[in-house]
């Protein structure tokens, strides 16, 4: 299997072994000449915390070093155009995740296998590196590397690093750390899919899809912003989107097919609405029926005590068509007039007066003044009622 650019069906598993440090040849005693960092002992090697076992599901319980296995890797070594870095603490593989420098503490020059002893390289230090393990301030060195998950086969080595804790004891301390190659391809994914889901184009950036994730954060956990946001209670956002379209259904489905205990429709209502405009012109006809009928007895009632004169029935009568009101104002107002009543001459031509003719008296004049009428219209009106 090959360390380079795995692709995203096949994962290469990742190691850190941590062994001594040696700062030259004179302190790795029987080595080759410049060789001064073993790498990884001969033979099989495990972490005392499990791994690579852990890592495996079980799988698989050793890494393996051998002779044919270093082959492999001193080729590739020195096939680089560029040496492998050495850092601290492993800060070349967490500096995209704290935003922190990730200085060289050393590189490697050269890697060779030893029988019986394992796969060393020759390291040059940094003169900072240098001082801090003359001072015994750094310890150990932690390689990075990739290896085959069902034979634990060492298959690459990454980089490696300075550090004070090793997993294992002596020269076999490990500690597994992600293959980064892998872990800056499943990062891309990440983005791309969170893209995708906040509509955010392609070229965001991961803060600006922080920033976006932020906001949803605040939505879901209203009145919860900056600060406050970033420590609220964790939604599960699936359950709570499940909860929300089955809702939605539900809402759909009473407005589609509505409780007709508690909707009438609209047709019905249209019908009840018409039925009931009909019925208010109806009981508006009766109204209006039984008050003409009134104003109709008021009229008579008027005639007959001589509040109203036989001349003006018809305008009375037309009047309570369009104006009752008016029209009982001027009876309350109008004065009984006897002359209206009878005949005074009780239906004698008075002397002097022509044959056919009634004299008028000064009653009779006063109500014609008052009605605006003829004398004619009013001898009419008298013999009507003769």
């Amino acid at each position: 299997m090959s360390f380079l650019k795995p692709s995203r069906t096949a994962h290469h598993p990742t190691a850190a072994l941590t062994v001594p440090v040696c700062l030259s040849q004179e302190g790795a005693a029987g080595l080759p000449a410049g060789l001064n960092v073993q790498l990884f002992p001969e033979g099989t090697f495990a972490a005392r915390d499990g791994r690579p076992a852990t890592m495996t599901g079980g799988a698989l319980a050793a890494w393996r070093m051998d002779a044919d296995i270093a082959a492999a890797i001193i080729a590739a070594v020195a096939s680089r155009e560029t040496p492998l870095v050495i850092d601290y603490e492993h800060q070349s593989l967490n500096a995209r995740q704290n935003g922190q420098p990730a200085p060289a503490a050393g590189w490697v020059e050269s890697v060779d296998f030893v029988p019986g002893r394992g796969l060393f390289a020759a390291v040059s230090w940094t003169e900072r590196a240098r001082a801090y393990i003359e001072a015994g301030e750094y310890r150990f060195i932690s390689p990075v590397f990739t290896f085959d998950a069902t034979t634990g086969a060492v298959q690459a080595l990454a980089s490696a690093a300075l550090t004070n804790t090793p997993a294992l004891d002596g020269m076999e301390a490990v500690a597994a750390v992600e293959d980064p190659t892998t872990q800056e391809t499943a990062m891309d994914e990440l983005l791309e899919r969170l893209r995708w889901m906040l509509n955010l184009p392609v070229t965001a950036t991961a803060g600006e899809v922080i920033a976006q994730l932020d906001k949803l954060k605040g939505m879901l956990a209203p009145g919860a912003e900056g600060e406050a946001a970033a420590t609220a209670a964790p939604v599960d956002l699936v359950a709570l989107l499940t909860e929300q379209r089955e809702q939605i259904a539900t809402l759909t489905t009473q407005a589609t097919t509505p409780d007709p205990a508690r909707f009438a429709p609209v047709a019905a209502l249209t019908a009840l609405q018409q039925s009931n405009t009909a019925l208010q012109a109806r009981v508006a006809e009766l109204e209006a029926g039984h008050e003409l009928a009134a104003l109709t007895a008021e009229i008579d009632a008027a005639l007959a005590d001589g509040r109203l004169n036989k001349a003006v029935e018809p305008w009375a009568r037309e009047l309570a068509k369009t104006d009752a009101a008016a029209l009982r104002t001027y009876l309350a107002a109008a004065v009984p007039v006897a002359a209206l009543t009878h005949m005074q001459t009780g239906g004698v031509t008075p002397a002097g007066a022509q044959p056919g003719t009634a004299a008028l008296t000064e009653e009779a004049r006063y109500v014609i003044n008052q009605l605006g009428i003829t004398p004619e219209e009013y001898r009419a009106a008298n013999s009507e009622e003769a």
